[in-house]
């Protein structure tokens, strides 16, 4: 089972130019697994239809599928291949990057690629100076305080 549907591939391409009444299947699946794999850091065991898979991760696989859909279609048409699907692409990069970086999260989806960070984990909410950065240290002034 897909874990895009029709309508959201339909929402990236251009109906005069690739209508998109099924999947192809084998297309699809080989975008999803490639895909799923580059996703590491998550558990996606559990995203296997449209309904278990997280937004974010439809939308990918709905942008690299259109996007492979327009190259194949126009393969003999254009040399360099379709601008509209590079930037598809690329955006679909972008995202995936940005969840592997952990600077995009899934909203309720666990990353299981490291251990749980909390506010502060790093020196720079250290109470005392060090030889590396002397500015650390207790506030200089606060509220209320008068100069």
């Amino acid at each position: 089972m897909s874990r895009i549907t029709v309508a959201e591939a339909k929402a990236w391409a251009d109906g005069t130019k690739l209508t998109i009444s099924t999947l192809d299947a084998d297309l699809l699946d080989h975008l999803e697994e490639e895909t799923i794999r580059q996703l590491t850091g998550f558990d996606a065991t559990t995203w296997v239809d449209a309904t278990t898979t997280p937004k974010l991760v439809r939308t990918i696989i709905a942008k690299l599928y259109v996007a492979w859909l327009y190259d194949r279609q126009y393969s003999e048409d254009i040399d360099q291949g379709s601008n509209y699907a590079d930037r598809l692409k690329t955006n679909a990069n972008n995202l995936i990057a940005g969840l592997i970086a952990g600077t995009i999260e899934l909203p309720g989806v666990l990353d299981v690629s490291g251990s749980p960070t909390f506010y502060p984990t790093d020196a720079s909410s250290a109470m005392t100076a060090t030889t590396d950065d002397p500015s650390l240290g207790p506030a200089a002034f606060s509220m209320g305080m008068r100069f």
